[in-house]
């Protein structure tokens, strides 16, 4: 997973998304007046709780040196506490390294051509999730909801088979 905040301008909203790397689905995102970690793990957790409802559990998170995910001068921050807390690890890119967390730059570029088409950046994120990606199965359009389902371990594959019914009831098929 790639988290990373981006402001497109003075009178724009700092905003962040939570990336899963494989398929480049947005799972959590937000914009907000500004850029603090406690949005950092907001938007984190629904990212979580999206993930879950596909029995997928984020195991790691990969982002940039800043003050809202990383205690710069000793200690840990809030964010890497979180995380701690969780069970998740966290890798921090290398400095001046855009490459390591590319993706989700790649991602900034869509939304600073993109975003301001949209009423709210709910509506961005479902046509983004939903878009064909030059990165993924172009041979048969693939987006990244598409992705993430494909991408997506078995076992959790199974489990939602599994827990699927027209009345929310578990059947196991022997």
């Amino acid at each position: 997973m790639h988290g990373d905040w981006h402001r497109s301008g003075e009178s724009k909203p700092y905003a962040i998304v939570w990336m899963d790397d494989a398929s480049r689905k947005v799972l959590g995102y937000g914009e907000f007046e500004s850029a603090k970690a406690e949005y950092s793990i907001q938007t984190l957790q629904n990212a979580i709780e999206n993930a879950a409802q596909y029995n997928i559990m984020i195991r790691e998170v990969n982002t940039d040196s800043g003050s809202q995910f990383h205690a710069n001068k000793g200690g840990k921050s809030q964010f890497q506490i979180y995380l701690e807390s969780m069970g998740i690890k966290h890798v921090v890119s290398r400095k001046n390294n855009p490459q390591t967390n590319g993706k989700v730059e790649r991602f900034w570029l869509e939304y600073d051509r993109h975003r301001w088409r949209f009423s709210s950046m709910d509506e961005f994120i479902e046509w983004y999730n939903r878009r064909i990606h030059g990165s993924l199965w172009l041979e048969i359009g693939e987006n990244p909801n598409d992705a993430f389902i494909r991408k997506a371990p078995p076992e959790s594959l199974l489990g939602l088979f599994l827990s699927s019914s027209p009345g929310g009831e578990s059947h196991a098929f022997l």
